[in-house]
């Protein structure tokens, strides 16, 4: 054991009060002094990497009084001619509606109404829709950006917390090629573009992807989306856009709307033209193996008022029918599509899955109620969501 100290001693000891002379201390300096003079250099020198490694801490989200931000969206809600515009529900008693009204003419105002197991509360008023969405077990309500663009204006959010109504402004970040889990992915926000929504930091952000419609996520975690120029293509990833798959549908018509069952088995997609009527379904195509074969569906309707709805059992559901004609539902089976008997009334739009399917009606030329199904469409309910 003395043979090795010594060893160390020589080797060590001596460069050690070589450098500390270099400093300006004397080399007569006693040997526990220069061990203890090392020693607290080094504690101080470890204790400045770790506060310079250390992560910034998060930045808190910018809270604003919902009154401060505008008009109460009430007047809005409950305007003579207020109509439904958007709906997401999560549950029957939770879900995001948002209304419009242009009772002042071409200057349309526009608000959104959150319930959340009950309690219900009113955004304020915005000068363009709202954008309603899913964020995990809760729906909200997103006020994009008056430029069409991240990089213009304010994009707000309004979220209704047990704790009462919440009003944040999205920090705008850089765009990426990747995204989280608990990370909202839609197309609502920017026109043509699919948008990052991190509600837990109240950011939003461009994604730089090859999809640029339709973004589905799955319950295994793939996120599918459609893409392409001129053509349909469509697009998938299981790790976050880190890494993707891709598979041509129609190489002439445009990219149309795409429907992804809860399991992401069944598949449904449309690529369209587009004439003086708006745009009519030039292809219609079915998977049930998630994208591993496709067959092209029969009959289907001339055009869609919304995208479609897919099932875990392989089939699916639509809103359409002939240009100027009132919006029938259909239901794709065995390859086909056929006039499902359905709701009975008028829909302008249709939502959801299986378990929880909705719409809104069109009583009298304006949407002002909302119908629900829990049964696959057997039975409705209707309810006015504000």
């Amino acid at each position: 054991m003395e043979p090795r100290l010594r060893e160390l001693s020589d080797r060590y000891y001596r460069r050690l009060v070589e450098l500390l002379e270099r400093c300006g201390l004397p080399r007569a300096m006693p040997p526990f002094l220069v061990l203890g003079v090392f020693a607290a250099t080094t504690s101080i020198v470890l204790a400045l990497v770790q506060l310079t490694s250390q992560e910034a801490p998060a930045v808190k989200p910018i809270g604003i009084t919902p009154a401060a931000a505008g008009a109460p969206g009430s007047k809005v809600v409950n305007s003579e001619r207020a109509q439904v515009l958007s709906m997401t529900m999560v549950t029957r008693n939770r879900w995001a509606a948002g209304w419009s009204d242009c009772t002042t003419g071409p200057s349309c105002r526009y608000a959104a109404v959150i319930d959340r197991d009950g309690a219900r509360a009113t955004a304020p008023e915005w000068p363009v829709p709202y954008a309603t969405l899913q964020a995990g077990s809760e729906a909200i309500a997103v006020a994009p950006p008056l430029e069409g663009t991240l990089a213009g204006g304010a994009t707000m959010m309004f979220r209704l917390t047990y704790d009462g109504p919440l009003l944040t402004r999205l920090r705008h970040r850089m765009p990426t090629t990747t995204f989280a889990k608990n990370e909202i992915l839609t197309d609502q926000i920017v026109p043509g573009r699919i948008v990052v929504v991190n509600p837990e930091e109240s950011t939003v952000r461009m994604l730089q992807a090859r999809g640029t419609r339709s973004p589905v996520c799955d319950d295994s975690g793939r996120c599918w989306m459609l893409g392409g120029i001129g053509r349909t293509d469509i697009v998938w990833t299981d790790d976050g856009g880190k890494t993707w798959g891709a598979r041509s549908l129609d190489s002439h018509n445009q990219l149309g709307r795409l429907a992804v069952s809860p399991n992401g088995r069944t598949l449904l997609t449309t690529a369209v033209t587009v004439g003086a009527n708006g745009q009519s379904v030039a292809k219609m195509q079915l998977s049930t193996d998630r994208g591993a074969n496709w067959t092209t569906v029969q009959d289907p309707p001339p055009s869609l008022k919304t995208a479609p709805l897919a099932f875990d059992d392989g089939t699916a559901l639509m809103l359409g029918g002939r240009h100027g004609d009132r919006p029938r539902l259909y239901r794709v089976r065995d390859g086909a599509a056929k006039l499902d008997r359905g709701y009975p009334g008028d829909l302008a739009d249709l939502e959801g899955d299986e378990h929880l399917m909705y719409g809104f009606e069109v009583p009298k030329r304006r949407t002002t109620e909302v119908v629900l199904s829990t049964d696959a469409g057997a039975t409705w309910t209707k309810f006015a969501p504000r």
